[in-house]
């Protein structure tokens, strides 16, 4: 799998799922804007972040 606009993803150092909603990749390191619901919206390198399966979704 690799991460794209509606993929969920988690932080590397965190345990909120969020979904991207927009991405750059015309730069050198491709980075990923990430809606995390109540807790906002970050932009993160996509190094930093894991996709996570529908089914593994925590609710």
């Amino acid at each position: 799998m690799s991460i794209s606009v509606n993929s969920l993803v988690k932080h590397k150092t965190g345990e909120i799922v969020g979904r991207v909603i927009s991405m750059l990749s015309n730069q050198e390191k491709p980075w990923a804007m990430v809606d995390w619901g109540n807790s906002g919206i970050s932009m993160h390198a996509l190094s930093d972040l894991i996709e996570v399966s529908q089914e593994n979704r925590r609710l």
